[in-house]
């Protein structure tokens, strides 16, 4: 079966993470993970094992696709070799995410994919931040090396705001050597490093939250030490003291945490309708102060992170959680817009 592009955003659970490594051989500036040339922190090959097979077997493979991801995975490939074989071993398609650090020369780039078979998907990070420490033509060189192995790819681009010049100067770079649908882009949070530089990011302000909906929370990911979270975005610095923290794989099995989160109402919710929905409804219930008063305009993880950390709203939001009217319309709501009856089984609706 081929990965097709649309297959990296598959409905909830089909794609889940691993979060290799937080080694990466750059350091760059807006990193949410803080990850870097001195993190070694990594996903342990035992660990690996055990999680890939209960994965696979999750519902009777259920799980079509990892997302592996760090850090970066290419800065250890004896660990990424090895688990993109388990991977294959058990049915598992792989999408990795890198800087392209390694694509040095169009050639040794080619033969580099063409050693790792088991890559169905990847997905290329480039932008200013990146640029400082990754040349752009070793992003030319991985999409080159990508194109000529068959393998689909998108680059992904982060920026302060999409009007930045130097974000529009590098998405013309790169819509010369790729179609748009082939481009993503996000705007810079100020959380990890680069809270580190938050006076100096050219983000713009807006009094209402990003009116999206969260599509990362469909593809929980799981962190070397076990926690899982429900996405890769930056609520993991708050640890488990937010809905979105699901279970740890040590205390738990995949099974019971991945059940778990097919119940998860909050989840689900900003699934359906984004954190400005939350927000429009904290307004309501009189809670206005807990709220901040402007938000990164067009960052859907700054909003969900500013209420989320908030201990009275999360308190709220347990609440929340409880109500048998709210857990109807969230399940219900799940197959109506998205096709999805797990929750209305497991709930017994």
């Amino acid at each position: 079966m081929d990965i097709e592009q649309g297959a990296i955003d598959p409905p909830f659970m089909r794609n889940v993470g691993l979060l290799l490594t937080y080694h990466c051989p750059v350091s760059c500036a807006h990193c949410i993970l803080r990850a870097g040339p001195d993190r070694h922190e990594e996903m342990s090959l035992e660990d690996a094992r055990d999680w890939i097979h209960q994965i696979a077997a999750y519902r009777n493979g259920y799980v079509i696709v990892l997302s592996l991801t760090g850090g970066e995975p290419f800065s250890n490939l004896k660990l990424l070799r090895a688990v993109m074989k388990l991977a294959a071993e058990n049915k598992l398609y792989c999408s990795v995410t890198t800087n392209g650090f390694w694509a040095t020369e169009r050639d040794k780039a080619k033969q580099l994919l063409q050693s790792l078979p088991e890559i169905c998907f990847l997905s290329i990070s480039t932008d200013l931040y990146h640029q400082k420490f990754v040349p752009f033509e070793n992003v030319k060189n991985a999409i080159w090396a990508a194109q000529e192995c068959d393998i689909p790819f998108y680059v992904s681009i982060v920026a302060d705001n999409m009007a930045d010049s130097d974000y529009k100067r590098i998405y013309a770079e790169i819509l010369e050597l790729v179609d748009p649908e082939n481009i993503r882009a996000g705007i810079t949070t100020p959380i990890g490093r680069a809270a580190d530089i938050e006076d100096d990011l050219r983000y713009d302000l807006s009094s209402e939250p990003c009116p999206e909906v969260c599509q990362a929370a469909s593809s929980p990911c799981i962190f070397p030490d076990g926690r899982v979270y429900g996405c890769i975005g930056p609520l993991f610095e708050l640890q488990e003291k937010q809905p979105l923290y699901l279970g740890n794989l040590r205390e738990h099995s995949v099974a019971e945490v991945f059940d778990r989160s097919e119940t998860n109402a909050i989840l689900h919710a900003l699934r359906l309708w984004g954190p400005a929905w939350f927000i429009s409804r904290l307004r309501e219930a009189g809670m206005a102060d807990h709220l901040p008063t402007v938000f990164v305009a067009g960052n859907i993880c700054h909003a969900c992170y500013t209420i989320l950390s908030d201990p009275a709203i999360r308190e709220w939001l347990q609440q929340l959680e409880q109500d048998p009217e709210f857990r109807r319309k969230v399940a219900y709501g799940r197959l109506y817009h998205l096709e999805e009856t797990r929750m209305l089984e497991l709930d017994g609706y």
